[in-house]
């Protein structure tokens, strides 16, 4: 990874394409090799979790907007948005889904 001074042209951005990825972070232009997929060797915490991280992505889009409002509530004055206040508690067991 390097920080940059500025951003490079767009032509220089889409030649390196899938080989560096460039973006701003606070206010920073940040260079960094591209992110690759593991594969198939995954954490087996990772592995654990994809089936209910899978389902719970799926019930966020037919949850009640009275239930989306108290997660949007809770997200408040947080970094989190409210699907990942939903997602981190069905994922820790503190929320049960029907």
């Amino acid at each position: 990874m390097a920080k940059l001074s500025a951003m490079p042209s767009k032509d220089i951005v889409d030649a390196f394409r899938g080989t560096l990825d460039f973006y701003r972070w606070c206010d920073l232009v940040i260079v960094r090799k591209w992110p690759r997929s593991p594969g198939r060797l995954r954490n087996p915490y990772v592995m654990a979790t994809a089936e209910r991280f899978a389902y719970v992505n799926q019930m966020t889009s037919t949850i009640t907007p009275d239930l989306k409002a108290a997660y949007a509530y809770t997200a408040l004055d947080s970094s989190l948005t409210w699907k990942d206040i939903m997602v981190s508690l069905y994922l820790s067991g503190r929320e049960q889904l029907a």
